[in-house]
């Protein structure tokens, strides 16, 4: 029987014109995680409960969305439907991220939060499942994933140098004239780079099949019934939920802890430092380890930093353990998306498999998660931080803001326990 043709590899500047779509949408996703729901509760004076349920509800609809989306693309089959998402998408999202900032009443601060994450869902679709035919083969699947991890860690490097600058000003309207105008630049930003991802993976092209016979239900179940990806699943809902804790609310930790929310910045700056220091590294070490192993790592080292952080986030060694945790972070998302990558293209080289659905699937439990974690941050926020709370409160805040993640890192490496060639493992290259 003769052997199939191994996939050729994508070229240099089709991977890094890719994934400089990552640098646009971390701007946002860094704003929304870190920082809106401090922007929500201080500046546009919504009770706290109030404003993490409503990041939670959007976070949720952001969730269907994307997977009604990948359905509807899978169902009508192929071509550049991928594309045609990002066109519509990416203005929607800019616009809306700059209302966010430029409004000022409560219904409408919540429409334009709809209006972005509706057309965020749309561009991360179509951009995520693209990944799925830059990464041609399991060493690309690494490698694309590093790359993307380099621009987002840039944009979330953009993120906290406009949030010292924007939590520098005392009244809380020249904070949000601070924040529209960063605003702005991040919402063209997002327009910007997504153009140019799009532009590069034009000649990718995609799969034109007829429309689906097996109902929505039918191939879900399949998706979930495949081992691999069911494991990624898993992972990706604690790592998305539970270990970003601390950085969703850094702004309350710096008050708790150092009496100054503007602590966030160059804390966010030093993590963000991290993860770019650490990206080569990674990048190096997953050519001799599979994901499974380097995520495993990842969570390990996280549980370190965090426990260090406990102790104390104060002087050099506050910083040394702040770096510590930006490289646990970047060893996590490396690891994460190319495990997606992999568990997605392993039944397609058997049979002719969904192309968006199975990315779909994966944002929306990655946003349903990350709705709870919000829901949960604004809880514990609610709880300790409030204008009367006392000391313990506040040392509450920061114990809980590490704890919650520590035990989130120690029940992904539960899941990640399976020996590497068994599970998410990386396929040797041809």
């Amino acid at each position: 029987m003769q052997r199939a043709a191994a996939p050729s590899r994508s070229s240099l500047p089709t991977k890094i014109g890719y994934s400089v779509g990552n640098l646009g949408k971390s701007v946002v996703w860094t704003s929304f995680d870190n920082f809106m729901l401090f922007y929500l509760v201080t500046i546009a004076g919504l009770p706290p409960l109030l404003a993490g349920g409503l990041l939670a509800a959007a976070m949720l609809w952001d969730a269907l969305f994307d997977l009604g989306i990948a359905l509807w693309a899978d169902a009508h089959g192929g071509g550049d439907r991928l594309g045609r998402l990002i066109v519509m998408g990416a203005p929607m999202c800019a616009i809306g991220f700059w209302l966010v900032f430029a409004l000022d009443r409560p219904l409408a601060i919540a429409g334009a939060i709809l209006l972005c994450r509706i057309g965020y869902s749309l561009c991360d679709v179509g951009h995520n499942t693209l990944l799925v035919r830059v990464a041609r083969t399991p060493t690309d699947a690494t490698s694309v994933s590093g790359y993307r991890l380099i621009f987002s860690a840039c944009g979330a490097g953009l993120v906290a140098l406009a949030s010292t600058w924007s939590l520098a000003p005392a009244s809380a309207a020249a904070r949000q004239d601070a924040f529209a105008s960063g605003a702005v630049i991040g919402g063209a930003l997002y327009a910007v780079t997504l153009a140019a991802a799009l532009i590069a993976t034009r000649h990718l092209g995609g799969r034109t099949r007829a429309p689906h016979a097996l109902s929505p239900l039918v191939r879900l179940r399949g998706l979930w019934a495949h081992q691999p990806f069911r494991g990624t699943l898993l992972v990706i809902a604690v790592q998305a939920g539970l270990v970003p804790l601390f950085l969703r609310t850094l702004p309350f930790f710096g008050q708790a802890v150092h009496q100054d929310a503007g602590w966030a910045g160059p804390a966010l700056a030093t993590i963000t430092l991290g993860q770019s220091l650490s990206l080569p590294g990674w990048m190096a070490l997953s050519r001799r380890l599979p994901p499974a192993a380097i995520a495993r790592i990842g969570h390990g080292v996280a549980v370190v930093a965090m426990v260090g952080l406990m102790i104390g986030s104060r002087g050099i060694g506050g910083t040394l353990l702040l770096l510590l945790l930006g490289s646990a972070l970047a060893a996590m998302n490396i690891a994460i998306w190319a495990m997606l990558t992999l568990a997605v293209q392993r039944p397609a080289r058997e049979a002719a498999t969904d192309e968006a659905t199975p990315v779909g699937l994966f944002l929306a439990v990655l946003k349903g998660a990350a709705a709870v974690g919000n829901l949960l941050s604004a809880t514990i926020v609610t709880m300790t931080a409030s204008p009367m709370a006392g000391s313990a409160d506040r040392s509450l805040l920061a114990g809980s803001v590490l704890l919650l993640p520590v035990a989130g890192c120690l029940l992904a490496l539960w899941f990640l326990r399976a020996p590497p060639d068994q599970k998410f493992s990386r396929t040797p290259s041809a």
